[in-house]
């Protein structure tokens, strides 16, 4: 189901797009240390995301199902994790299994599996390294131990010092929980010298050929991040208390119904179920107290909600769970009356309504055969119900992509259609870092850059000037000659609707005389 139509929709700009461009990069130039976007040195993040999914291209060939075919591995992974998780922590195969289930009905974990970012990735190895700690302390099997400090350590390569925070947040307030003192072994000292290693490999290879990265990283990519308003990502501080619940329908509120009134039961005996509540709670502030916030980086916090979830209805009573079975079946046919409104509602917007009724009558069928079937605990049928519900927003979000992928922020319809045009030999892209330019066309992509963020590129680190054959600058003179000499010479201009260039600058696109729209984007030629 996962790899079910993976590859038949564009690229997402920015940042999916970003990701599978560095990756191409990566297996074109043969170089796997040093990433580069559109030619640039891109230093916002260890490779390991970009050596993965460049994997995927020599498997598959460079295209989207490539680009995203690991992905969906992570997320089976991070399944067999968060059922593992629950049986070490409760010893109970059914909670384990009910945790899996709801796990893959979270939509912020589907959204994850759709689109190329760093955040699956790190969230298997997050998992991995709780994991594996668990089973050194319930089992106490000190080898897992050293697969703790391994699994940190990838993380740490995969997004740096943040990547820490999660396990540690846990492994905090299961010590307090269990009243476990600090001890030190060997496998710690090994451990740590592991860790150590795996994480500062790349880090070292990079400052040693170039020092000046050392800085650009610390300040830029991590205390600028968390302090500062970088990257045209701020958000305000209430921003993950109100996505939060969205991205974990219905099980926040099912969580928040379960325990509502044993809140104070569970703080005051500290049980298995408080340390993934509180766990869940720290988190989110912490990352709320960030400046830079975006919906995925809380992604590992949902393992927790998934397994609290999991233990609460185990203890609810077969009212509450005809009630949660009812949540359930009413949020699935929400979901496809909302695809059905927005098709209705916005002309923009494509949804087949025989494929969405299809959907609707398989679900039907499936959510009255789990009705009546009889299981060994009654909270499994609310489990195969979520698991339902995921299914439903897998494949009809699947669809909905493949229908709208140039109303979204795909614009490779216009590049194909540009490599179709005759004499045609440079895409001028205005104001925009289309990523995915190059993925889909061999033309020459110049950005023009009049001063949009996503075109203010980290140039300190070029050996030279190359890169300015790619990237003009409209703001001076030299720039603006030099783009009305590519525009008289075999060139298409390729602009975002709501961002066509300004009059003072039509001039340069005088010879420019047809225009084509593709959703969100714009070819003139």
């Amino acid at each position: 189901m996962l790899i079910l139509d993976l590859g038949k929709w564009g690229l997402q700009e920015t940042s999916e797009a970003r990701y599978a461009e560095i990756s191409r990069e990566m297996v074109v130039n043969n170089n796997y240390i040093h990433p580069t976007l559109l030619g640039i040195y891109h230093y916002h993040k260890p490779p390991i995301t970009y050596q993965i999914t460049a994997l995927g291209y020599k498997i598959f060939g460079i295209n989207e199902f490539g680009a995203r075919f690991f992905l969906q591995v992570a997320i089976i992974l991070q399944l067999l994790l968060v059922y593992k998780i629950a049986i070490l922590l409760f010893s109970n195969r059914d909670i384990a299994l009910t945790s899996a289930l709801i796990y893959f009905s979270l939509p912020i974990v589907l959204i994850s599996s759709r689109n190329l970012t760093t955040d699956a990735y790190l969230n298997t190895f997050i998992l991995a390294s709780i994991c594996s700690w668990l089973v050194y302390k319930t089992k106490n099997k000190p080898f897992y131990l050293l697969i703790f400090y391994i699994s940190i350590g990838i993380a740490f390569e995969i997004k740096g010092p943040v990547s820490l925070i999660f396990p540690l947040v846990f492994m905090l307030f299961y010590k307090i929980a269990n009243k476990d003192r600090l001890k030190f072994s060997f496998y710690h000292l090994f451990g740590a010298i592991l860790f150590l290693a795996i994480s500062s490999v790349w880090y070292i290879i990079v400052f040693i050929e170039n020092k000046s990265v050392f800085d650009y990283f610390i300040k830029d990519q991590i205390i600028d991040r968390i302090a500062s308003k970088s990257f045209n990502r701020s958000k305000p501080f209430w921003f993950y208390l109100l996505t939060v619940p969205l991205i974990g329908l219905p099980w926040i509120f099912i969580l928040l119904h379960r325990t509502k009134s044993n809140w104070k039961k569970l703080f005051q005996e500290k049980s298995t179920e408080f340390v993934l509540i509180i766990s869940t709670i720290v988190l989110v502030i912490i990352f709320s107290l960030f400046k830079t916030k975006l919906i995925l980086y809380i992604l590992p916090a949902f393992g927790f909600i998934a397994i609290a979830s999991a233990k609460a209805i185990s203890n609810s009573t077969n009212k509450n769970l005809r009630l949660y079975n009812k949540v359930l079946i009413v949020l699935s046919l929400l979901f496809l009356l909302a695809l059905f409104v927005i098709n209705q509602l916005n002309t923009n917007f494509k949804f087949n309504i025989v494929f969405s009724l299809i959907i609707l009558v398989i679900s039907a069928i499936t959510f009255v055969a789990v009705h009546k079937k009889n299981f060994s605990t009654n909270y499994l049928k609310t489990a195969i119900l979520s698991f339902i519900f995921g299914s439903i927003i897998l494949v009809s979000g699947t669809q909905f992509l493949i229908q709208n992928e140039e109303n979204l922020s795909s614009p490779k319809k216009a590049i194909e259609f540009i490599n179709n045009l005759d004499n045609t030999n440079n895409i001028l892209v205005y104001n925009y870092l289309i990523s995915s330019a190059p993925f889909y066309s061999n033309k020459n992509i110049i950005t023009l850059n009049n001063g949009h963020n996503t075109v203010q590129r980290e140039t300190q680190f070029e050996k030279n000037l190359n890169w300015k054959n790619s990237l003009i600058n409209l703001k001076t003179e030299e720039g603006r000659e030099k783009t009305e000499l590519l525009f008289n010479n075999n060139s298409v201009l390729l602009t975002r609707k709501k961002h066509q260039l300004p009059k003072k600058l039509n001039y340069l696109k005088e010879n420019l005389k047809h225009r084509k729209d593709f959703g969100n984007w714009v070819v003139h030629y």
